[in-house]
Parts: structure tokens; C-alpha cells; sequence
């Protein structure tokens, strides 16, 4: 009998579509997968773009706190060092009487450096707080005195002369706002106005016939000592004091900080350490910097001024008849 030549054909023929029916299977099955693949890929790309943003955040959160911890620390170990400092007994009195028996000027090399004072001093039973500024003037002063005049709030003012020259037409701003002008030292150089007290008055004759000059004869009458009268010798800065004090000028030191001194610190550490330490002082003066670099400081006068005037704070400039916060005192 003669084979069919059709039948191996046909066989041949369902084999192939057989293979191809599994073969297109496949790759239907693998599109899916594909396509289903792709789009949790896309997901898990948009969950890993909000997971970093929150990482990113939280970094910064994290970064921001450490910050303001340092900040803190720096503070604490500034108020430690005036604690300890005001603690400590004066070994040196009997010295210090010593040279200021023996250094009366007779023939005096600073004949121009007496302080000129009112006689009429001006009381008030309103709560206040004084606002002082150390290090400048610099280009943040004129933006400090644009945000204390928004609040009628005066303020005062302790100039650096080195490295300031270039902004001396805004000590003529500062008294004509009505702040108060006084001396900080022309160079900040505690190694070398802590020498003696010859040092110091050469220092400070710089600086005081520099604001002299620039305002046309405003004289100051008060000063505070680089660092604070706790700084130098005891035995140096006690006869500067007495010295100082004779010529007619008045130290003023501080007794709340706004720890702005410190790099680290930030407009939230200075925030806090004015706003939460001033309700506590009956006689609250705040050290705060206008120098160079003082951003932060800018960044929360206007919280500052904000929280004090709505707690019912009048904002003073410190003058003589103002109560003195001295660390060190003439004996």
C-alpha cells in the first residue's frame, strides 16, 4: 500500500505550531513580567526619591541639633568661667593699692581722656532690659539699628576701632538714633592692653579719640573691658579700674549672654539664652556682637525684640546712672 506523503507533513506542521503556540506563550508570560517588573521598579524609585528627601531632612534636622548643642556648651562654659571667676578671692589688694599709691600721674600723658557726665539721672519704675552690641561698628550695624528703631527700642553700642575704620560713619548713626556710644578697646588684643595699665589707657586713647573725631566730639563715657573685667591679672585690672574710674569712666560687664560668640552657635541658641535667662535678672544687661560675621545674631534680634516687648520689656541704653554689672570692682 503507498504511504500518504501528507501525514509527516501534517505532523511536521502541528509540531511546529505546537511550538510556537509555547514559544509565544512564553514570551507573553514574560511581558507581563516585564511590564509588571518595570512598574514596581518605577514604585520602588518614587518610595527611594521620599526616602532619601526624609533622610536628607533628617540629617539636617540631626545637624541642626547637634549645632545647637554645641552651642549650648559653649555657652555653659562661659557662664562656668564668670562663675569660677567671680568666685575666686583677690590675692593681689595689698599690690594693687601699692601701685596706685605710687602712680599718681603728676604730669598726666593722657590730659584729653576724662569722661564728660550729666548730673541728672533719669529713673523709671517701668521693667526694662538693656540690649548692648560688642565688636563693631561693621556692615550688619545699619540693618541692627533699622530693627531696633521698628520696636523704639534703644541699645548700646561698645566700638572696636582696628579693622572697623571703614564703617566709622555709622557712629554718628548710632548716637543720632539715640544709642548709647561707648568704648570696647581700639585693638581687642587682650595680650596686649592686659600688659599694664599704661597699655590699657594707650589702647583706649586710640579708640576714644577715633569716636571723638568721627562724631564730631560725642565723649564716652563708658567701656567694657575686652573679655570682661575678669579678664587679665587681677592685680592689672583692678588698677585700671581704679585709673579708669578716676578719669570718669564707667566698666560695664553683662549678666545674661547670648552666647553669639561661639561659631557654632545658632539664631535658636540665641534666641533661648536671651529669652529664657532675662525673666530671671532683676537688672537684665545682654551681650550681644554687631562685629563682623554676626549673622545669626541679625537673624533673631527680631525674635528677640518681638518676645521681650510682648513679656512687657522696655528696651534701654545703659548710661552712668545705670546700675553697674561688674564682675570686678575699684576697691
Amino acid at each position: 500500500m503507498k504511504k500518504k506523503p501528507f501525514i509527516p507533513v501534517l505532523v511536521c506542521a502541528l509540531i511546529f505550531l505546537g511550538v510556537c503556540g509555547v514559544l509565544g506563550f512564553q514570551y507573553w508570560n514574560l511581558d507581563s513580567r516585564y511590564q509588571s517588573l518595570t512598574a514596581e521598579a518605577a514604585q520602588l524609585k518614587e518610595s527611594n526619591s521620599g526616602l532619601n528627601e526624609q533622610l536628607e531632612d533628617s540629617a539636617a534636622e540631626l545637624k541642626e541639633k547637634e549645632n545647637y548643642i554645641e552651642g549650648q556648651k559653649e555657652y555653659i562654659t562661659e557662664l562656668s568661667g564668670q562663675l569660677q571667676d567671680l568666685g575666686k578671692e583677690d590675692e593681689d589688694d595689698e599690690q594693687t593699692e601699692e601701685w596706685y599709691s605710687s602712680h599718681k600721674y603728676e604730669d598726666d600723658p593722657y590730659p584729653n581722656l576724662y569722661a564728660d557726665k550729666d548730673n541728672t539721672p533719669d529713673q523709671s519704675g517701668q521693667k526694662y532690659v538693656y540690649l548692648t552690641f560688642d565688636d563693631g561698628p561693621s556692615a550688619l550695624t545699619p540693618k541692627v539699628l533699622d530693627l531696633l528703631d521698628e520696636y523704639n527700642a534703644h541699645a548700646t553700642f561698645f566700638v572696636v576701632g582696628k579693622n572697623n575704620e571703614e564703617h566709622a560713619e555709622y557712629l554718628s548713626e548710632i548716637v543720632k538714633r539715640g544709642h548709647t556710644l561707648a568704648l570696647h578697646s581700639y585693638s581687642h588684643d587682650y595680650n596686649q592692653i592686659y600688659r599694664s595699665v599704661d597699655a590699657f589707657l594707650e589702647d583706649y586713647e586710640k579708640v576714644y579719640d577715633w569716636v571723638y573725631e568721627e562724631t564730631d566730639g560725642y565723649s564716652p563715657c563708658l567701656f567694657r573691658f575686652p573679655g570682661g573685667s575678669n579678664n587679665g591679672s587681677s592685680y592689672v585690672v583692678h588698677n585700671i579700674i581704679k585709673e579708669m574710674t578716676r578719669r570718669g569712666f564707667t566698666h560695664y560687664d553683662w549678666n545674661v549672654s547670648s552666647g553669639d560668640g561661639s561659631d557654632l552657635t545658632t539664631s535658636e541658641n540665641i534666641i533661648d539664652n536671651i529669652c529664657s535667662n532675662v525673666k530671671y535678672i532683676e537688672n537684665p544687661v545682654v551681650l550681644m556682637h554687631d562685629g563682623s560675621g554676626k549673622n545669626a545674631t541679625l537673624n533673631a534680634l527680631p525674635t528677640v525684640l518681638q518676645k521681650l516687648s510682648d513679656a512687657g520689656y522696655e528696651f534701654r541704653s545703659l548710661d552712668q546712672y545705670s546700675e553697674p554689672v561688674q564682675y570686678r570692682q575699684a576697691e
